[in-house]
C-alpha cells in the first residue's frame, strides 16, 4: 500500500506492516488474460476471476482435449521463452513421433528485473523454500559486494551488489534458489541456470573455478551462511 508524503515522497506500507519511504515506486501488476469470449465456461471450465487465466496440470485443462500454453495459464511465468518451451513440448507429446513424456519445468525459469541495477533469480526465493523444505532443512549463503567497475567512480563506490543461494541441506546440499543483484544479472544467472536444472550441489558450486575479476565470480565463492549471523561484506582478493 502507498500514501504520499512530504515533499512529494511515498510511503510504501508492506505485507508485514513493516515501512519505508522512496521518491519513485514502480508497480508491476501482471496481464488480464482475454478468454472472455472464448466460450469455456460451455466447456465447464473455470478461469481465475481476477485475471481471466485458466486452471491448468501442464498444459492440460480439465477438458480433456483442451489446452492452454503461454500468459493465458494461471501461475505460469509470463515470459515468451516459456510459453515457447512448453508449446514446443506440448507438441512433442501430442504429435511426436515417440510421443515424449517431458514436461517443462516452470520452477527453474531463469528470470531478470531489467532495472538500473538488474535483479536476476533462478528457482526457489528464500519465503518459499521455508514453507516448501522446512526452516531446519534450508541454508542460505549470502554475500555483499563491489563490483569491480563501480569502484572506479567515486558516486557508485558507496553501493553493493548482492548474491544469494539457496541451499536444501536435506538433499545432499542440492542449490534450489540463486538470486543476483548487480550489473549484468541476466546474463550471470543465464549461466547459473543451467546447473540448478541439473542438479548441481553447493559443494560443487565452490569448487567450480571463478572467472576472476567477474561479478558472476562471486556466487562461486559464497561460504558465509545466513544462519552464522557473521557479516555478509566481501573482503577484498
Amino acid at each position: 500500500m502507498c500514501s504520499q508524503h512530504e515533499n512529494n515522497e511515498i510511503i510504501v506500507t508492506f505485507s508485514d506492516g513493516s515501512r519505508e519511504v522512496y521518491n519513485t515506486v514502480l508497480a508491476a501488476i501482471g496481464r488480464t488474460a482475454n478468454t472472455k469470449n472464448l466460450g469455456l465456461e460451455t466447456l465447464g471450465l473455470t478461469t481465475n476471476p481476477k485475471n481471466g487465466k485458466i486452471f491448468t496440470s501442464y498444459e492440460q485443462t480439465k477438458c480433456l482435449n483442451v489446452y492452454a500454453v503461454g500468459d493465458v495459464v494461471e501461475g505460469c511465468p509470463e515470459l515468451t521463452p516459456v510459453a515457447i518451451q512448453a508449446g514446443v513440448l506440448l507438441s512433442r507429446r501430442l504429435f511426436g513421433n515417440s510421443l515424449s513424456r517431458e514436461y517443462i519445468d516452470y520452477r527453474n525459469v531463469c528470470t531478470t528485473v531489467f532495472t538500473p541495477i538488474e535483479y536476476g533469480t533462478v528457482g526457489f526465493s528464500e519465503e518459499d523454500a521455508l514453507e516448501a523444505f522446512g526452516k531446519e532443512n534450508i541454508e542460505v549463503y549470502h554475500k555483499n559486494f563491489l563490483p569491480l567497475e563501480w569502484s572506479l567512480t567515486e558516486s557508485r563506490s558507496n553501493n553493493y551488489a548482492f548474491t544469494k543461494v539457496i541451499v536444501d541441506k536435506s538433499d545432499n546440499d542440492k542449490v534450489i534458489g540463486l538470486h543476483f543483484l548487480g550489473p549484468n544479472a541476466g546474463e550471470v544467472v543465464q549461466g547459473y541456470g543451467v546447473a540448478l536444472k541439473k542438479g548441481i550441489t553447493f559443494p560443487e558450486l565452490q569448487e567450480t573455478v571463478g572467472i576472476h575479476p567477474t561479478n558472476a565470480e562471486e556466487v562461486v565463492t559464497l561460504k558465509i551462511s545466513k544462519s552464522s549471523g557473521i557479516n555478509a561484506k566481501a573482503a577484498g582478493c
